[in-house]
C-alpha cells in the first residue's frame, strides 16, 4: 500500500509538471509575433521599432490571462486538461482582453514618446518624470489587470479602475508581482534552457498564488 501511495504521488507530480509545460508551450505559441520580432528584428531595435514591437505584443493580453486562469485552477485543484483550460481562459472575453491590451500598449507608446520629447526636445524634467511614472504604472498594472480579467466579468472601465486601485492600495501584492518576475528572470539567467520550458506558467502560478488572499477578499 505504501509503495502504491508513493507511485500515485509521483504520477500526480508528473501530471502537474506536464500541465505546467503544456500551458507554457501554449503561451509561447500564442506570442509567436513577439518571438518573430525578436528573432528577425532584434531586441536592440525595440526602441526604433517600438510601434511594431507593441503591436506584436498584443496577443500577450489574452495569453497572459489564459495562463492565470489555468494556474488559478491548478491552485484550487479544479484543473482539467491543460489545452482545454488554456483555450477557455484565452477565448473567454477574448475581445475585451484585446481592447485592454490595445489601450495599455497605446498608453505605453504615448508615455515613451512623451518621455523622449520632454527629455530631448523640450528639456522639461518634471514632464519627463510624470510620463515616466505613468509608463511604469502602465507596465506594473499588467499582472493585476489580466488576473482580474481572467476571473471576473466586468466592464473594461471597471477592470481598469479595479486594477489601478489595487496596484496603489495594495503595494505588497504589486511588489510581490515584481518579485515573481525578477525571480523568473534570475532563473533564466542561471539556466535559460530549463527555465524557458516553464517560465510563463511558473510566473502565472506565482502571481495567482501570492494574490489568493486578495482574490478571496474581493469575492466576499
Amino acid at each position: 500500500m505504501g509503495e502504491l501511495f508513493r507511485i500515485d504521488r509521483v504520477m500526480g507530480f508528473c501530471e502537474k509538471v506536464c500541465y505546467f509545460f503544456i500551458i507554457n508551450l501554449l503561451f509561447i505559441v500564442s506570442n509567436i509575433p513577439a518571438l518573430l520580432f525578436l528573432l528577425f528584428v532584434g531586441a536592440g531595435q525595440i526602441r526604433e521599432c517600438l510601434p511594431l514591437f507593441l503591436l506584436c505584443l498584443l496577443p500577450m493580453a489574452p495569453a497572459l490571462s489564459a495562463v492565470m486562469y489555468a494556474m488559478n485552477r491548478i491552485i484550487r485543484g479544479t484543473e482539467g486538461k491543460a489545452i482545454r483550460d488554456y483555450r477557455k481562459g484565452f477565448f473567454s472575453g477574448f475581445w475585451q482582453k484585446i481592447r485592454l491590451g490595445c489601450g495599455q500598449l497605446f498608453v505605453i507608446f504615448m508615455c515613451q514618446a512623451n518621455m523622449e520629447f520632454f527629455s530631448v526636445r523640450m528639456k522639461s524634467l518634471w514632464m519627463a518624470v510624470v510620463f515616466a511614472v505613468l509608463f511604469a504604472m502602465a507596465v506594473l498594472i499588467t499582472p493585476t489587470l489580466y488576473m482580474l480579467a481572467s476571473r471576473y466579468e466586468m466592464t473594461d472601465i471597471q477592470l481598469i479602475k479595479a486594477a489601478v486601485t489595487l496596484m496603489i492600495a495594495k503595494p505588497v501584492f504589486t511588489l510581490g508581482n515584481i518579485a515573481a518576475l525578477c525571480l523568473i528572470l534570475a532563473a533564466f539567467e542561471i539556466s535559460a534552457g530549463t527555465t524557458v520550458l516553464f517560465m510563463g506558467s511558473v510566473y502565472g502560478f506565482l502571481v495567482m498564488f501570492m494574490n489568493q488572499s486578495l482574490l478571496r477578499k474581493l469575492e466576499k
